[in-house]
């Protein structure tokens, strides 16, 4: 393989300043076609390639985009990056990932490191650590520095772009749902009380059963949730449960197939679990899509319009769920 040569080699090579070759390969219209024709010949035949950090520090630019996440783990947020870097991978901007693992100290580090001069702008999800906490101040500082985006963990104190998911309208719609269906004792079970979402989901089940029946949360680890449920179904206590994360509904379809309350419906359930997981329990689990891919498209667009054009208003944009009936409703 040839060794990439510098600029100011192949000026040596080619008898002409650094500036000729540079306006040349930057079809300056200073330089003669003749003249550009054979230095981008040349480059080609030595094998020149520009430094890209010397081009972006001059421009003060680094065509790059930080994006901070809590989690790949999550299905979810695992969706959200695909879409963000099925946008980028299109534009002229690159990205770095950064994942914090929940963690309140990893997204400041993350954050403070990529706003210093590594990144044109940030797209973040917010941990759980740094939710309950409530320091967002390394957050808010950016303001006004970089292009700041939040994807679905959101803080609504920070005027900066948002894209979030309708949580609140999500759980409301598919708990009044089952109301409708008859189901007089539904549980609401959850492992992100932390987290906004989760609340936001929390107040959608509580508005949508509110004088129509007496609220059941479970709130807490699987192993938790596992033990209540099994107390309520065999105490004939529940007909339904709806799940608020991946975790809590694998907990509450694990104790609906031990108790076998699943097949002849006794106890519905609906949760959030990835397509891949819901389709292949038996019975098939009622779910609802987020549509992750769509958030992170969409945050992607957002932040590429926000790059062009920042003296623009920050916009906050939903992105609506919707419920894939399955075997379990």
């Amino acid at each position: 393989m040839k060794k990439n040569i510098t600029i100011k080699e192949l000026s040596k090579i080619l008898e002409v300043s650094i500036s000729t070759v540079s306006k040349a390969l930057n079809d300056s219209y200073e330089i003669s076609d003749s003249t550009k024709e054979r230095i981008k010949a040349a480059a080609k035949t030595y094998n020149y390639k520009p430094n890209k950090l010397a081009v972006n520090l001059k421009s003060g630019k680094t065509y790059t985009i930080g994006v901070v996440l809590p989690s790949i783990k999550n299905f979810f947020m695992s969706r959200v990056l695909r879409g963000i870097d099925s946008v980028i991978a299109k534009s002229k901007y690159n990205i770095i990932i950064s994942i914090t693992n929940e963690s309140f100290d990893k997204e400041v580090q993350s954050v403070q490191t990529l706003s210093n001069g590594l990144v044109d702008a940030i797209i973040i999800a917010v941990s759980e650590e740094t939710q309950i906490k409530k320091d967002f101040s390394h957050l808010s500082n950016l303001v006004g520095d970089i292009p700041l985006l939040m994807v679905d963990r959101i803080v609504n104190s920070i005027n900066c772009d948002k894209v979030l998911v309708d949580d609140y309208n999500a759980i409301f719609n598919a708990v009044s749902d089952l109301i409708f269906e008859g189901k007089k004792s539904i549980a609401l079970v959850s492992s992100i009380n932390n987290l906004n979402v989760g609340k936001l989901r929390t107040k959608g089940y509580l508005a949508a059963i509110q004088n129509k029946q007496e609220p059941i949360v479970l709130e807490g680890q699987e192993g938790y949730i596992e033990s209540e449920l099994s107390k309520l179904i065999e105490s004939n206590k529940i007909d339904a449960i709806v799940a608020l994360d991946q975790e809590s509904s694998l907990a509450a379809f694990r104790i609906g197939k031990v108790k076998k309350v699943l097949n002849n419906k006794e106890v519905s359930i609906i949760g959030y679990a990835s397509r891949v997981i819901s389709e292949h329990l038996t019975p098939k689990l009622t779910t609802i899509d987020q549509h992750g891919k769509k958030v992170g498209i969409t945050s992607a667009k957002l932040l590429l319009k926000r790059l062009d054009s920042s003296e623009i208003e920050p916009e906050s944009i939903i992105v609506n769920s919707t419920v894939h009936k399955r075997f379990t409703t």
